[in-house]
């Protein structure tokens, strides 16, 4: 760490570096006037030596001027005259960032450079180098949960539901009934699980004989019933059964002891009514497994009629809508299981998939021929960020920004004027001297 001490130091330096020039040209006239004091009396009158000094510093200071002349004229006017081919910069600025921009986008960023420098690279080295930090991977994560979160309304939406609607219809219709699904219903019914599917279904249908709609029901298909059989000329029985009395003491015994005894065989193994189920389907079981014809007449019908009586939309929907729930509250998790699932499928997808040669290489070809077709559809899009950011930027700033970068290698170029022509004046008094 720099301490605050050599801050100022590092700070003031550019300063005494823009001084350089002015420097070099005031000792050039500094010493070219002493020169020719030295010369107008004292014991050097007539040195020939302090002449070729003369004509050195002389020079100096021509060439001092001149190179501060054309310094100051690329970024301004010298002495403010508005000579001309001054103040370049500020007056051919449109050219200039053209310039720029031409030189950036065709020379140094053209699409065959870019290409040649990223066949150098191996983009799969890079990835996996970088998936192997896990905040890396948590990085990546955090997006791909964004982007399935933003997919997880399209779960409920009615292409969704219809897709798996008429996918489960279709598995059902194509559900095989021979002898394995025989053997099948077979070890379904003798399963541990058999006894607690009965005992669901039974409770079911218990709730559903106490449910008043199904009082309702019953009492709607009596009166049907009494309907049917008074237009049969009967009497006795439609009178009976007419009677409202008569309706809903056969109903109420009727609901209750269906659903006394559904409990009952719901909550014991032994009940007759479980053991009579459980015999009818091993013995159609068996049947199947025979190859039994009316049985699998039988079951290809029950197949026909659960598939054309299912009304698989709800449950679809009910289903989805849970599954949607369950994932935005996990996806809202970044430390929850899915997260962790996601981070497990990046690192396995890149650097296990990736150590393969043959992945790899064909990884590498795939990022470098999309990249290389990319950049020759968008290339242009350098040149135009270059053109807007250097556009943007006031004549002063910009002028400003190239004199701070480079003002220091121009004050030298300053100092080297001054010194190649003092050293050229000196040459040419030495030669005029030998010449006599």
């Amino acid at each position: 760490m720099i301490s605050p001490s050599v801050l100022p130091a590092a700070r003031s330096a550019p300063a005494r570096q823009n001084r350089v020039g002015t420097v070099s040209l005031v000792v050039a006239v500094g010493g070219a006037a002493a020169c020719h004091l030295g010369l107008q009396g004292g014991p050097f009158a007539s040195a020939t030596w302090l002449r070729i000094v003369a004509a050195g510093f002389e020079a100096a200071t021509v060439g001092g001027f001149a190179d501060w002349f054309a310094v100051t004229a690329l970024f301004r006017h010298p002495l403010g005259l508005p000579i001309p081919h001054t103040a370049i910069i500020p007056t051919r600025r449109a050219k200039i960032i053209e310039g720029i921009v031409t030189m950036v986008e065709e020379d140094w960023l053209s699409p065959d450079v870019i290409s040649a420098r990223l066949a150098r690279i191996a983009p799969s080295t890079l990835v996996v180098d970088w998936l192997r930090d896990p905040t890396h991977v948590e990085r990546v994560s955090a997006p791909v949960r964004d982007v399935l979160r933003g997919l997880t309304p399209t779960l409920s939406g009615p292409e969704a539901v219809g897709f798996l609607e008429r996918t489960l219809q279709r598995q059902l219709r194509e559900l095989p009934v021979d002898a394995a699904a025989g053997a099948w219903l077979r070890r379904a019914v003798t399963s541990d699980g058999a006894g607690t599917a009965f005992a669901t279904v039974a409770l079911s249908l218990a709730n559903l004989a106490e449910r008043p709609r199904t009082a309702t029901e019953l009492h709607w298909w009596l009166d049907r019933s009494a309907r049917t059989l008074r237009a049969g000329g009967k009497r006795l029985v439609p009178f009976v059964l007419r009677r409202r009395f008569v309706q809903r003491r056969l109903v109420d015994a009727a609901c209750g002891y269906a659903a006394a005894e559904l409990r009952a065989a719901a909550g014991d193994p032994q009940h007759p009514l479980r053991q009579v189920v459980q015999g009818a389907l091993l013995r159609f079981a068996e049947r199947l497994e025979e190859g039994d014809a009316k049985a699998l007449a039988d079951a290809g019908r029950l197949r026909t009629a659960v598939v054309e009586s299912l009304e698989a939309d709800p449950l679809v929907r009910a289903a989805l809508a849970r599954l949607r729930a369950q994932l935005e509250q996990d996806l809202d998790d970044p430390h929850g299981a899915l997260a962790a699932l996601i981070d497990s499928w990046l690192r396995s997808a890149a650097i296990d998939r990736l150590d393969d040669p043959e992945r790899r290489a064909a990884f590498d070809q795939w990022v470098r021929r999309t990249a290389d077709e990319l950049l020759r559809r968008y290339h242009h899009e350098i040149g135009r960020t270059v053109r807007e950011h250097l556009e943007a930027l006031e004549t002063g700033r910009l002028v400003a920004q190239i004199e701070e970068r480079v003002g220091a290698d121009l004050q030298f170029i300053r100092l080297n004027g001054a010194v190649v022509g003092g050293l050229v004046g000196v040459v040419l008094a030495l030669a005029r001297w030998l010449v006599g």
